[in-house]
Formats: structure tokens, sequence, C-alpha cells
């Protein structure tokens, strides 16, 4: 049993005192509560607040890809090249719908807009192609500009005939066809006259003795219109482009790597990269005449025949592979140790460029290799 003291038991029963203390009274003003009026001010909320005082509802969206990319640049300085990507955006919007309406009045021409999603350049890309064209100074004699901030895709059968329709129409809408400079077939520039650089139609049309030698054709151009440069990709149909992305991702871009890490420039290794090339497209150029014929007569009429790299063909590549290898690995054996950058060979920066782009090049072996009996 528990006994409370007799100052508790004649507290049982009775009211608080609600009357402030002697001390909390100056000038008949209670202090202590003007100091808890301040309190409540703060953002802590008064104890006995039960619901707000209004409603406070807010819709939550999940933000776009421009409003993230908006709030990245909040964090950086601006640079010149968003606004120029912001521009080519506006600009492209324009374009995309002039061509629209020209594929209503072209026979046989469409135009996609999920195939054009991408119909601008991003500055990342610009900064790239600046700065390849850049280097083209000193080996050719001129300062390359970017050409192609806006562009698009429009499809076509034979369209290194009916191509002229597209130009008439986009010349209704006030586009004309942009200048270039003329280049001969090793890249250079071709003078005039009177001794200055040649301006031509930046048409390129790219079929058959001037097709790429992976087989893929198309025809290129360039309008202008109010200053600006707008890009056009005339391709046969969307069979056509899909295989044109696969090949540039899985097979161009990585034999352009060769180039850009300098394993191109031994005439040894060059002549070896040409011959794995030379292997690829043999497959690419058939890839390339299989999606064309899909978009001119259908897949039904297609033959059920796949395209593959034959046995042979894979020997051959497996070989060219190694021998691409072994030939850099001698060229690290006949250095004296103190000129080594590292120790092992497979250390080695040369190593690592020949392994990554020989692993990605493999992937489009996979993807055709041979089919087993």
């Amino acid at each position: 049993m528990i006994k409370l003291s007799e100052k508790v038991l004649r507290g049982l029963g009775k009211v608080p005192k609600t009357k402030p203390k002697a001390k909390n009274i100056v000038d008949g003003v209670n202090i202590v509560s003007k100091k808890y009026k301040k309190y409540t001010k703060s953002n802590i909320s008064v104890p006995l607040e039960r619901s707000p005082q209004k409603d406070t509802f807010v819709a939550q969206t999940t933000p776009n890809k421009n409003v993230r990319i908006n709030k990245k640049r909040e964090n950086r300085r601006p640079n010149i090249g968003d606004f120029l990507v912001d521009r080519n955006r506006v600009l492209a919007e324009a374009y995309t719908s002039d061509l629209q309406r020209v594929a209503l009045e072209v026979p046989g021409a469409s135009f996609i807009k999920e195939v054009n999603k991408s119909s601008t350049k991003e500055l990342k890309s610009i900064l790239g192609k600046l700065a390849s064209r850049s280097e083209q100074f000193s080996e050719r004699g001129y300062k390359g500009v970017i050409r192609d901030g806006v562009r698009a895709t429009m499809f076509l059968p034979d369209a290194d005939k009916n191509y002229v329709k597209v130009i008439k129409a986009m010349e209704k809408r006030g586009y004309k066809i942009a200048k270039t400079f003329a280049e001969d077939a090793n890249g250079n520039i071709v003078l005039n006259k009177e001794g200055f650089p040649k301006m031509v139609d930046d048409i390129d049309v790219r079929f058959g003795k001037n097709s790429v030698p992976s087989g893929y054709e198309d025809v290129q151009m360039r309008f202008e219109k109010g200053g600006n440069l707008y890009e056009l990709l005339i391709l046969p149909g969307p069979n056509y482009a899909a295989f044109k992305n696969k090949e540039h991702e899985l097979v161009y871009e990585n034999f352009r790597l060769y180039k850009e890490t300098g394993l191109r420039e031994d005439e040894g290794a060059k002549q070896i990269i040409k011959a794995i090339q030379a292997e690829f497209h043999n497959i690419t150029r058939q890839l390339y005449k299989q999606a064309l014929d899909r978009d001119v007569l259908g897949s039904r009429n297609i033959s059920s025949q796949p395209v593959t790299f034959t046995e042979k063909g894979i020997n051959t590549v497996n070989n060219l592979f190694k021998s691409l290898k072994t030939l850099y690995r001698g060229k690290f054996d006949a250095l004296p140790p103190s000129k080594r950058s590292r120790p092992d060979f497979k250390q080695t920066k040369n190593y690592r460029n020949l392994d990554t782009i020989e692993n990605n090049l493999r992937r489009f072996m996979e993807e055709y290799k041979p089919i087993s009996q």
C-alpha cells in the first residue's frame, strides 16, 4: 500500500492556480504569455491544433526530361552551346511540321514522327563534331562548321531518282538547297579559277558506285531558311532505317575507334583492320539488301534464308584479331624496358583498346553467327 503525504492529500480535488506569479508581471503584462505567443509564430504548430485552417492539396507530377535538364543547368554556369541546342529544338518543331506536309504531297513519301524523336543534336555531339572538324584544319585546309544541328529522316522509294520532288515541295515553303565546299575524291578543297573554294549544292547521293562500302545507300541534303541549316536524310523505309542504326552502333562506330585510338597509324595494322572490315561488310551488304527488300516488297516476299557469317568467315576474323594483337605485342617487346609504359603488354593502353574494340565487334558476330545444323 502506497502512503501519500499530507501535502498531496491536501491538493487532491483542487483546481490549479491560473493567476500568474507576481515575478512574471511587469507593468501589468504577463511576460510569459508574450514569450509563448512568439514561440507559436515559428514553424512549430500550435499543440492544440487538430486540423489545418484551409485545404492544401498539392498535385504530385513526374517532371519531364526538359525540366530535369533545366535543373541540372541551374547547378552550373550557362554554356553558349545550351542556347544553340534550345534554339535548334524550336527550329526542329517547325521543320518536322513542314516535312509532314511535304510527305503528303510527294507520291510514295512518308514521314514518321517516331523515327524523328531526336531531330536535334545534343551539346555533347555538337561539341564533338566541332572538335573533329577543327582537327581537319591542318589536314585539309579549312575549318568545318556544324551543319546538322537540326535533322530529320524521310522515307521515299527510289530516293536517288525521286529526291528532286522533295526539293521542289520544300522550295514552296521557303527552303532552298544550301551550299558547301566542293571536294575531290581525297577530301581536298577544290578551288575555282580565282583561287577561292568552289561552292556546290549540299546534296550527297550515295547509290550504286557511290554507296558506302558497308552497302548503305541514302540521299543526304541540307536546306537553308532564314540563315539556319536543316539536314534531311532520305531512306527507303523503316526496316532500312532500323538496320542502319544497328550497323552504325555495332560496326561503324567500333571500326572508327581503331582510328580514334591511333591503332591505324601503323601501316601493317591498317591493312589487317581493312581485312577485318571487309569480312563484316560482306555481311552488312546482304543485310542492307534484305532490309531494302522488306520495305519495297514486304516481309512475305522475302527469302527465309537468314544472312549469317560462314564458318570460314568466322575463322578468318578470329585469325585477323589474333594477328593484330600479335603485331602490337611485337612492337611492345621491341621496346627497351626503359621505354615501356607498363611492364606487361596486357596492361598497356594499346592492348586494352584492341581488346575492347574486338569484344564490341564480337557482339555483331554473335548475333549473325552460323546456324549449327
